[in-house]
């Protein structure tokens, strides 16, 4: 579950989080904050809805204010929920498809997206121009789960 502010001056640049609290915490270009932090909606994957908690929600809040206590009067415009994806391994996917031509894997990180977002935009336009990265990516490669 994340939640989205509404648009703010700029003050900060890294994705923030907290080593003791459940913390993800970003803002974007526009200038919105990106709150989350690890929190779970309940998922009916059949109806294809989540349902937030907003009990959860309003805890994420409190630790945002617990940081930055000038945040307090900023309103939440929106609040929505998702599906994170994790492989078996818990080690995402960064490859050239096996099965198609022109096709390129970047998924499955497992919560990390925002984190490594910059350097697999690298790797992807390295794979898609030149065919090959600069930076090791084997241990990534899709085809992991055939052997």
């Amino acid at each position: 579950m994340l939640m989205v502010t509404e648009r703010l001056p700029h003050f900060v640049d890294p994705v923030m989080g907290a080593a003791s609290r459940k913390l993800s915490f970003k803002q974007m270009q526009n200038g919105t904050l990106i709150i989350g932090g690890a929190l779970a909606a309940k998922l009916d994957f059949e109806r294809e809805k989540t349902d937030i908690n907003w009990h959860q929600l309003t805890e994420s809040a409190n630790t945002v204010l617990h940081f930055f206590p000038q945040l307090k009067d900023v309103r939440i415009v929106r609040a929505w929920a998702g599906i994170e994806g994790f492989m078996p391994d818990s080690i995402p996917v960064i490859s050239a498809s096996q099965t198609t031509k022109n096709a390129f894997h970047a998924f499955g990180f497992s919560a990390h997206g925002f984190q490594l977002s910059p350097v697999i935009g690298r790797i992807m336009s390295q794979l898609i121009l030149d065919g090959r990265s600069e930076l090791l990516i084997e241990p990534f490669n899709i085809d992991r789960f055939n052997k």
